[in-house]
């Protein structure tokens, strides 16, 4: 007789499977990425994951009627929309934060915050979403680091802003190459997710 039910152990095991991934993707990042550089700057693989994994798993919240759009006040809609990011783009760029804190002077807020907007652009039901994930990767990745520059600012690192011009675009353009490589296998991930719900 099991304590939990078949659900909630699938549940736990997506989430072990989550947190394996998630460090695979670290080491990668650490022992692989690093050593192939496109013009000193390398790929950011944990935040092209945390943006992927937004793009793929989404909001779960019910799209809103044109019914509940129009009894609704302006300040409802605005907190429904606040609220419909990916909580799951959340937590995976959560976690890469915390491994990214053991290495950087300060806890990166971009990795949660851009995993939670990436929730917007839900690509779940799109024919072309692998194409689509390069544009929004790159526009995404350079708002991140746009965020880590201000944050370093805030914290007192000299030249941030005029180093961030040279090194964000290019990352954002590598880190837009490699996400149709990662989006794939994701979205496979959640459709049988999503076959074995039913």
């Amino acid at each position: 007789m099991y304590l939990v039910s078949n659900r909630t152990r699938r549940r736990l095991s997506e989430v072990v499977v989550a947190i394996f991934v998630v460090y695979l993707a670290w080491i990668i990042q650490l022992a692989l990425l690093s050593q192939f550089r496109f013009v000193d700057i390398c790929a950011n693989l944990p935040m092209a994951m945390t943006i992927v994994w937004g793009l793929t798993f989404g909001s779960r919240m019910e799209k809103a009627t044109n019914d509940e759009l129009r009894v609704s006040s302006l300040s409802a809609v605005f907190i429904r929309q606040l609220l419909s990011g990916s909580p799951s783009g959340l937590l995976i760029g959560a976690y890469f934060a915390a491994l990214a804190a053991s290495v950087m002077p300060v806890y990166p807020v971009c990795y949660p915050l851009i995993g939670w907007i990436a929730g917007y652009f839900s690509l779940r039901n799109f024919n072309q979403a692998a194409f689509l994930c390069i544009p929004l990767t790159v526009l995404l990745n350079f708002l991140a680091e746009m965020i880590m520059a201000l944050q370093l600012n805030l914290v007192g690192r000299p030249d941030v802003f005029s180093h961030m011009m040279q090194i964000s675009f290019p990352e954002a353009f590598l880190s837009g190459i490699i996400a149709p490589v990662l989006f794939i296998p994701m979205r496979g991930w959640f459709q049988y997710s999503l076959y074995l719900d039913r």
